[in-house]
This record gives C-alpha cells, structure tokens and sequence, in this order.
C-alpha cells in the first residue's frame, strides 16, 4: 500500500522553517535527471510541485482566468473547493496542472499548486521543462513560492543497491546523512535516506539540521529496487 513517510508528514506540519526566499532556479530537478541520464539510471517519471498561498479575491480572479483557456474540473469537500485545470497544449513530455484550493473557512487564504510532470526525460523535454517552469513561475508566482521536485528510477545491472546510493550521495555531496528502515508488517519500503547538498539553495530545518534531500527505495518484488528522490522532501505518495 501507497503511503507517505512520517519524516514528510512531520516537516510538512513545519513549513515555516522553508528558507524564507525562496530561489526561481531549475538546478534541482535538472541536476537529477542529468545524473542519471549520465549514469545509465532511465527516469520513469518526475515531476514539480509550485506551492504559494494566495488571497481569496486574488484566487477568485485567477480561477476566472484559468477558465477562459482551459475546461475546468471542480470537486468540493466539506473543508474546501477545488479547482482544477490541465493544459493539453504543452510540447510532447510535457504535462501541467493548475490547482486552486478554496478553504470554506473565510479565515484562511487559498492556495495555488501547479504540478509540472513528464515520464521521461531527454535535453529537448529538459529544454521544454525550463521554458514552462519559468513562465510558470512569472506569470503565477512571487519569491514566496515553495517548490518541490522528485523522480523515480529503477535499479539494472550498471546501478544498483548501495554503490548506486554511495555514488549519489557523493556526486550531490550529501550531508549529515541519516536511513531510516521500514519494518511495518506488509510493507514495499526498504529504506528512507535523507540529508543535506549544499548544490541546492533551498532547505528545511528541522532540530537546528538543515535539509533537502530525500530517498525512499522501494522493494518491488523483482532483482532492482526502485528509488524516487525528492527535494527538499517527498511530498508526493511513492
């Protein structure tokens, strides 16, 4: 069964420890995928998360926006409104959703997320995936955007089991590392690793530690593991 690790939940709940300003580069994802082109590891998939609170009239207004280009979705629950909108016009590898999430208690503000995703990557969906990550980021978004990046990958006969990991967490200069195993009974995960590169502008804190690196590898039954891994931190299931 799907499920998210507890490390994500936990800094999930202290999002105010996120650098403050938050950086508009593409290095994080990028840095990934081309590691592991350069290392004969085929990204499965990958995908960017945009993150920024928004007022209830700002959100309003961008609803309106979004659906004069494209067909909305709309799902409601008893705490929220959402809307959600797919553009179906982006170069071949490229998929992006808009989500705006409406809390029914006035008290709090909105949120805008928008999801970046592909299924593989090459220099011309790297090429694409710069130009609409940046104009995303200009036409949606202030320096108070939070972004999460992650991508999955599976094990051969080149990479695999700890040099694959060792040699990662070398090139990325990984600190402070630190695994976590998982023994729950039924359970596809083997282990979370997790630390801090400094190759990568945005962190979180937790206990006075910073980090922005996460890897969970999951057992999936034949001779290879999968890996995702994630920046700051797995937001995602996996």
């Amino acid at each position: 069964m799907k499920k998210i690790f507890i490390l994500s939940i936990m800094l999930l709940m202290i999002t105010n420890n996120v650098a403050a300003k938050q950086s508009f580069n593409q290095k994080e994802l990028v840095d990934l995928a081309n590691y592991m082109m350069n290392n004969s590891a085929k990204v499965e998939d990958w995908q960017v998360t945009l993150k920024e609170a928004i007022t209830r009239e700002d959100s309003e207004h961008l609803v309106h926006e979004l659906q004069t280009n494209f067909k909305p979705n709309f799902s409601e629950d008893k705490n929220k409104l959402k809307y959600s909108f797919s553009d179906a016009l982006l170069p071949e590898g490229i998929n992006v959703l808009y989500n705006v999430v409406i809390p029914k208690q006035k008290q709090y503000n909105a949120e805008l997320i928008i999801v970046i995703k592909g299924k593989s990557w090459s220099k011309e969906i790297e090429k694409n995936y710069r130009n609409v990550l940046t104009t995303s980021l200009n036409a949606y978004f202030t320096e108070a955007v939070k972004k999460f990046a992650c991508l999955t990958t599976k094990g051969n006969d080149i990479i695999s089991g700890d040099y694959f990991l060792e040699n990662m967490t070398n090139y990325f200069q990984v600190q402070q590392v630190k695994t976590q195993f998982d023994n729950v009974k039924n359970s596809t995960h083997k282990k979370i690793i997790y630390g801090y590169t400094p190759l990568w502008n945005q962190k979180i804190s937790v206990d006075n530690t910073s980090m922005n690196l996460q890897i969970a590898i999951k057992d999936t039954g034949s001779d290879y593991p999968t890996y995702t891994i994630g920046t700051p931190i797995l937001i995602n299931e996996y």
